[in-house]
């Protein structure tokens, strides 16, 4: 009988930006184990908030989390969303714009946040898309006083948000 180490999979899961498939974790350590016995582990990994869950279905994602992690990742499938509308609608770009503006008057000391995402807005789309869907630390940090929130309804919001799910 094979001996499931949780710490590998979460490690598998840190070399795996965008998540990863159960599928595709068990190729990854070649593990030959049932799929409720992997399901078992995974979700005691999610109890412990050492591993978080996006989409559904054939669609589902695994991705090693802290628990203060779990909203960073909620945060870029949103900017991924207004991304995906700026490509199809640059003229948000605009609203963003105000947006910012109103965030400037409300949170003076988010300037820094705010210069950045000035510049981002006046240069080509190309950064600022790189910026909303960056996986990185330093991007994530600057999706914390986004002006691109209220370009997503909230209905898809809540759906974004109820799609990324720990514990």
């Amino acid at each position: 009988m094979q001996k499931l180490d949780p710490e590998q999979v979460v490690q598998a899961l840190l070399t795996a930006p965008k998540g990863l498939r159960a599928a595709d974790i068990t190729r990854r350590l070649k593990w030959r184990v049932s799929q409720p016995t992997f399901w078992r582990l995974l979700n005691r990994l999610r109890s412990e908030g050492r591993v978080a869950v996006d989409g559904s279905a054939r669609a589902t994602r695994y991705h090693a989390t802290e628990r203060g992690e779990l909203s960073s990742l909620r945060s870029l499938r949103l900017h991924e969303t207004v991304a995906q509308r700026l490509v199809r609608d640059p003229s948000l770009v605009g609203v963003a714009r105000e947006r910012l503006h109103h965030l400037r008057e409300v949170n003076p000391h988010g300037h820094v946040y705010h210069d950045r995402w000035a510049a981002l807005l006046e240069g080509p789309v190309a950064p600022l898309l790189r910026a909303l869907t960056e996986p990185s630390e330093q991007a994530a940090t600057l999706r914390q006083e986004s002006p691109f929130t209220t370009l997503v309804p909230s209905e898809e919001r809540r759906r974004i948000f109820e799609s990324i799910r720990a514990a």
